[in-house]
């Protein structure tokens, strides 16, 4: 019955002239070679996070901070913290692997001769033009896409404790006794606290004048070295906080029917594709095609053979929010190729060109 139904469209094609058929592709004939597959693309959305992961880390001697500094103020315990800081909205296209046809051409009986098809298609399939002869691609710098991942583009690393040998790796004095260089965590601790009473005594003199010494241009970076020196010796106590900025990438493909995509959950304790957290979900509404192009059905598209005629896309205007729980992150208003209409065009005698983007049809130039 199938092969009947193809045969009755061939010959109807012939009464009329027609010169091509374009069927779905799951309709044809492993066997039938003579013809060429087309593609209509589809828009995926790509999503960017920057994440920014934030380490607490705390001191070695955390516990005398009140004590010998007398603070409330310093890291208690070691902490990371995500936070999504930005995010970054772009649609790439890719062949639809819903929407591919096949086009063959049929041969002109009067005349004995096979029917050119001047069909040209990108490095996808996507169909580009129809009826016009390629012209041959010096493949240019602007035909080339590039894509960059900026992961851990804007990393700050942590700057590792530096302690002052106290005890470790000193010279001993062969008298000296093993119980009179052993020292408690406390004491080492007091002598950091009396390390940093000297620095910061050294400090008041350079940036006061008081030292006898003209050290001339020296001084500045005499006094960067000092400071440098009591932070590394206060974050012994106080802790350290370090942060780094990464990007988490997610590819998500608009379908019809599913206007909501969850695409991860997100805590502030373990960051994207953790168990725990709101879920981070993209929303496609006020879905707009034009309200008087006929949409054709499914059976339409993959059941009926077409006479001299291409299938092309009328692609919709969707508005995209990213939700992170309830709250809206961003929203933007997209053209999503898939979430159009499918139509159809005639192209006997006709040269046509295609947005490979969208499918949309750009020019139409009749012979």
């Amino acid at each position: 019955m199938k092969k009947l139904l193809v045969l009755l469209f061939v010959v109807i094609a012939l009464n009329t002239n027609a010169q091509y058929i374009t069927n779905f592709a799951k309709n044809v004939n492993n066997k039938e070679t003579d013809g060429f597959y087309y593609h209509l693309p589809r828009n995926i959305v790509r999503v960017d996070f920057v994440v920014e992961r934030t380490q607490e880390v705390k001191g070695k001697y955390s516990s005398y901070a009140k004590e010998l500094l007398n603070t409330e103020n310093f890291i208690k315990e070691n902490k990371t913290t995500f936070a999504i800081k930005d995010v970054y909205v772009n649609t790439l296209t890719e062949a639809d692997p819903n929407m591919v046809f096949f086009l063959s051409a049929i041969t002109d009986e009067k005349s004995k001769e096979t029917i050119n098809v001047n069909l040209e298609l990108n490095s996808e399939g996507i169909i580009q033009s129809f009826g016009i002869k390629p012209v041959k691609c010096d493949c240019d710098d602007d035909d080339r896409i590039e894509y960059r991942a900026n992961l851990l583009s804007h990393a700050e690393q942590g700057t590792d404790y530096c302690y002052l040998p106290i005890t470790e790796d000193e010279e001993v004095d062969e008298d000296e006794t093993e119980s009179d260089l052993k020292m408690t965590d406390k004491e080492i601790a007091q002598s950091i606290v009396d390390e940093i009473k000297k620095l910061r005594v050294a400090y008041f003199d350079l940036i006061t004048g008081y030292q006898e010494v003209n050290y001339g241009n020296t001084i500045n970076f005499m006094i960067e070295r000092i400071k440098e020196l009591e932070n590394k010796y206060l974050a012994m106590f106080l802790g350290e906080t370090s942060s780094q900025t990464f990007t988490q990438t997610f590819y998500i493909t608009p379908e019809e029917a599913k206007d909501v995509i969850a695409i991860s959950k997100f805590s502030e304790t373990e960051g994207f594709n953790s168990k725990a957290g709101e879920t981070v979900k993209i929303n496609f509404s006020d879905i707009s095609v034009g309200s008087n192009i006929t949409k054709m059905s499914k059976d339409d598209i993959e059941k009926i053979t077409y006479a001299n005629r291409l299938f092309y896309r009328n692609p919709a205007n969707v508005t995209m929010q990213i939700l992170y729980g309830e709250n809206k992150i961003i929203e933007n208003r997209l053209k999503i190729s898939q979430l159009g209409n499918v139509s159809l065009i005639t192209m006997s005698k006709m040269k046509l060109t295609f947005d490979t983007n969208s499918g949309q049809i750009l020019s139409i130039i009749k012979e």
